[in-house]
């Protein structure tokens, strides 16, 4: 077996998960390379230096917290990922929805301009046939007080 595999047993070794049938494998192992046996040293002064050590029950409640608090964050991500593309999606629908609806508020106000537009040129053609169809009236004018304007050179 190889060196990485070997510091991985070694580390199940310590922690109490290793099979039985393993450690043989571990220990000639460990009898051949030098760098595992200093591994396995290191490992061994770690978990005695662990068990000298006592635990904390404040700190044990502060693991327990940090781990409740991660699994809420993950379901606040895991909620972020579904409610913001839902969100999304319905403001892409609310903007389409608004956008076919002025689509067809102006094709209606189209459509009452091209009325307008007819009856207005509907009557500018009335009024001009009832204006040529006046007789011409010719007005005169009378001066009674002229006003002569001479130079005086």
């Amino acid at each position: 077996m190889d060196c990485i595999k070997i510091k991985e047993l070694i580390q199940l070794y310590h922690d109490g998960e290793l099979e039985k049938s393993r450690e043989p494998f571990l220990f000639v192992h460990l009898s051949c390379c030098e760098d595992c046996r200093l591994f396995f040293k290191q490992m061994n002064n770690i978990s005695s230096y662990i068990k000298k050590e006592e635990f904390p029950a404040e700190l044990e409640d502060k693991i327990f917290n940090s781990i409740k608090n991660a699994g809420r964050k993950n379901e606040n991500i895991y909620y972020k990922k579904l409610i913001i593309p839902a969100l999304t999606y319905a403001a892409l629908f609310l903007l389409i929805a608004t956008g076919i609806f002025f689509y067809f508020k102006m094709n209606e106000y189209k459509s009452e301009m091209t009325v307008i537009n007819r009856q207005l040129q509907y009557q500018s053609q009335t009024i001009e046939l009832l204006y040529n169809s006046l007789s011409p009236t010719v007005a005169h004018a009378n001066y009674s007080h002229e006003i002569i304007i001479k130079a005086k050179l």
